[in-house]
């Protein structure tokens, strides 16, 4: 798909990182590469349909200069697949956005190209955005959308109950009592089932404290007790009856939590397009509250993060180029538009247009930067679990196996995949 430029200012021209010498060639998807012709490929997982090609290529990618693009568009679900091909093909893109978790694995394989941190001046990016964004103290991607986790809940049920918002639990324990008062005749009181598991597990997870690997990523860290830890919890709730694994949304239907089945759903910030279309009247500041999970131990809530995030070819042949190319998406002007199409949070928490501010999730996430201590990944062996980590959880959630015996698989698969490492 090609676009060529028509204005006329370059970026400013940006340091490049040391290259690795991966099993990667240079060029994109569609067989597009650097080379310095101000050609550029590009590997997404967003923009996708008419709608977000024309947002991309038309109003995003043709504000750049001198430069012709050829974007391969493709979902979350093949992205992986897809990338991995191109590595295994030696055609890489010269842009890659790939997700959180992904960054590790991908720059052990020498795929990603490191990045200056003088990349990231001037951004206004919160510092914990960067934890899924580097591997081995090194910077290899650029934070773009946040997709954040928070609990949206009924004030309505939260008022019949007598909890008011100044009263909320601020620990993991009085969090599953409260969850006993709030659940709706016939329904349940918190919403898990509809989002992925894995990172529920992960969110979890980090509300006890714990994390899947070892900071350098070579040993798995869950099994100090915080993995069991986490899952026994959610498998607590199930026996309290305040979450029940028949109860989750179908896709493309309203959720329980905007058919008031539920009190509280665990929510994916990119969700607020659909919610304002489906349901306008529950998400407004009179219906709707919105809190973080709370910590085991009563001290910081915590905030799941996933997201989007830029990463550049080892091999691109113009890695200047494509440096740029990232810092330009991140101005102001040029994220706004992205955020409108896709629906999700920026990454900077300076865009004050009402894209973002009329967005009461992506204005409380971005509040809350600062608590999005949870997230998956954290080693180079990630994309080799990850896939198995949600038939586990489910597995323990269903009664076939207890919360020690799904984490002590899921410790062998890890422990099995770092061997390869």
């Amino acid at each position: 798909m090609e676009l060529n430029r028509r204005n006329f200012l370059t970026a400013a021209g940006l340091g490049v990182g040391g290259l690795l010498l991966g099993a990667c060639g240079s060029g994109g998807g569609t067989g597009g590469g650097g080379g310095g012709t101000g050609r550029v490929s590009i590997l997404t997982p967003e923009f996708a349909g008419t709608e977000g090609k024309e947002t991309f290529e038309g109003t995003i990618l043709s504000g750049f200069p001198d430069t012709s693009f050829a974007v391969d568009y493709t979902d979350w679900n093949r992205l992986n697949e897809k990338l991995s091909a191109a590595v295994a093909g030696g055609v890489v893109a010269d842009l890659i956005m790939l997700g959180a978790g992904w960054v590790e694995p991908f720059a052990h394989k020498g795929v990603l190209a490191e990045l200056p941190d003088s990349l990231a001046d001037g951004k206004a990016i919160n510092e914990n955005l960067f934890k899924v964004a580097g591997y081995e103290g090194t910077t290899y991607a650029m934070p773009y959308f946040v997709d954040g986790r928070i609990l949206m809940y009924h004030r309505e049920m939260f008022d019949k109950a007598g909890i008011s918002e100044d009263a909320l639990p601020t620990n993991l324990e009085d969090f599953r009592e409260m969850l006993k008062e709030v659940k709706p005749d016939g329904g349940v009181a918190i919403d898990l089932f509809t989002q992925n598991l894995r990172q529920v597990w992960a969110h979890l997870l980090g509300a006890f404290g714990g994390s899947m690997f070892s900071e350098d990523g070579m040993s798995v860290a869950f099994t100090d007790g915080s993995g069991v830890d986490a899952l026994q919890y959610l498998l607590d709730l199930v026996d309290d009856g305040t979450i029940d694994f028949s109860v989750q949304g179908a896709e493309g239907q309203p959720r329980p939590w905007q058919q008031k089945v539920a009190a509280i759903d665990l929510q994916n910030s990119s969700a607020w397009p659909s919610l304002t279309e489906q349901t306008p009247e529950l998400v407004t500041p009179e219906s709707m509250g919105m809190m973080l999970l709370p910590s085991a131990d009563g001290s910081d809530p915590v905030m799941f993060q996933g997201g989007t995030l830029l990463a550049v070819s080892s091999r691109s042949k113009d890695p200047e180029l494509v440096q740029e190319l990232v810092s330009f998406l991140l101005e102001p002007e040029n994220m706004l538009p992205a955020v409108e199409m896709v629906g999700k949070v920026p990454s900077r928490d300076d865009l004050d247009d009402p894209i973002v501010t009329d967005n009461l999730m992506a204005t409380y996430i971005i509040d809350n930067f600062e608590y999005a201590t949870a997230y998956e990944g954290g080693s180079p062996a990630w994309m080799e679990v990850r896939g198995a980590v949600e038939g586990e959880i489910e597995a323990a959630a269903v009664g076939q196996k207890t919360a020690a015996e799904a984490i002590d698989a899921l410790a062998s698969l890890a422990n099995d995949a770092l061997t390869r490492v």
